[in-house]
């Protein structure tokens, strides 16, 4: 409805993890896209406050507790699925560009188009797990300093867009060389910690300034859910508060009526993207942030690629009494959730990463991203491209 803020582990505060200069995500956590829903339902549904007396009939319609990425067997009663969280410009869907352009020295953007395998002459590499005559090389033309571009991208023509935009919507003279101007007016602000302020010692740390960002006309968020409707009898569209900082949007639901469906990456719902095929390597396209473990990078022969950090709250219809307010402590083996505990963090590989994979590893890479506790959310969502 106006500016909004996505911190993350960006917050301000009075523990370790404060920070007094902070910058919004572009998107929020899909782990608050699903609190923000099983909120709008309990409101719409007459079902709060969450007491002893109705928590049968909340556990029914939102589940028994908070998404957990340890777990793998929650469920979130009418909620069945939820899409990954997309751009919408004037009704045209923009996803994540795959992370395989950089910013050249002449401020152009440049595709990863070399990657290629070169032969080593009398030596043998151990990578990764097999042994390997050749190294991964992603052409000369690429230096270590340029920086990977993150983008937006149409499946209309493959139009891309740059991620940020002027209040004016207009290509500025040293952007000519650049994508089609942006989705997110940055806004900042300075502000002031009044509790830190007066706080002996602690006067300079009350500062802090915040960027935040609001959206041009036309632009909004947008993803796809499916509700039991047998479950919910009541979800509408309103007025919905999402992430930490509670930013206001105003939600309008309806009937998807489109091609394919959003909660399958082989659909036509997706048909058009990345579909830049390798001559040596498949290549899988993260939609949506991924969950993954430590030794997926030993089973890919390349990657494109950043991590996001990850942390939710976490409660239990059966044991939070307290909403309003978040325990101080992490959580851990001896948690009660008496109020919500903030999860230990995570690193996730954020949209848009590119993972170039050989033959046979290809099934191991791709069983290790597709993990259904995570799907159901908008969490581990890829495409993958076949090699020529």
């Amino acid at each position: 409805m106006d500016v909004f803020f996505f911190g993350g582990e960006q917050h301000f505060g009075e523990d370790e993890d404060a920070n007094y200069f902070v910058r919004s995500n572009y998107f929020p956590q899909q782990s608050g896209v699903l609190g923000m829903l099983r909120h709008q339902l309990l409101i719409q549904n007459d079902c709060m406050p969450i007491t002893k007396k109705n928590s049968g009939t909340v556990s029914s319609l939102i589940g028994y507790e908070s998404y957990n990425i340890e777990k793998s067997e929650l469920k979130f009663g009418a909620i069945e699925k939820i899409s990954p969280l997309f751009i919408s410009n004037a009704g045209e869907l923009l996803f994540p560009e795959a992370y395989e352009f950089y910013i050249d020295k002449k401020n152009a953007p440049k595709k990863l188009s070399q990657i290629e395998v070169k032969t080593l002459t009398g030596q043998t590499l151990i990578y990764p797990e097999i042994e390997k005559t050749s190294i991964i090389s992603v052409g000369e033309s690429y230096l270590g300093k340029y920086d990977i571009k993150e983008l937006l991208v149409s499946t209309k023509n493959n139009q891309q867009y740059d991620y940020f935009c002027s209040k004016e919507r207009k290509e500025e003279k040293e952007r000519k060389n650049w994508p089609a101007n942006g989705m997110f007016i940055e806004t900042g602000k300075p502000g002031i910690q009044k509790s830190l302020r007066k706080q002996k010692g602690q006067k300079d740390q009350g500062f802090y300034k915040q960027f935040s960002f609001s959206f041009p006309n036309d632009v909004c968020f947008i993803f796809f859910a499916e509700i039991d409707r047998d479950i919910a009898k009541h979800f509408e569209s309103g007025r919905i508060m999402l992430g930490g900082e509670k930013s206001a949007f105003h939600m309008v639901v309806e009937e998807f009526k489109g091609k394919g469906s959003p909660f399958d990456e082989n659909s036509a719902f997706y048909a058009g993207l990345y579909e830049r095929s390798h001559n040596s390597f498949h290549k899988i396209v993260c939609l949506s942030d991924c969950i993954v473990s430590d030794e997926l990078a030993c089973k890919v022969a390349f990657m494109s690629n950043t991590m996001i950090e990850f942390r939710n709250s976490r409660s239990k219809v059966s044991n939070t009494s307290n909403y309003n307010r978040m325990d101080k402590k992490y959580e851990n083996d001896k948690s009660q959730y008496n109020s919500p505990v903030r999860s230990q963090k995570y690193q996730l590989l954020k949209r848009g990463s590119v993972l170039w994979v050989d033959d046979d590893l290809l099934n191991t890479v791709q069983t290790s991203l597709n993990q259904p506790q995570h799907r159901a959310i908008g969490y581990n969502y890829f495409k993958t491209i076949q090699k020529q």
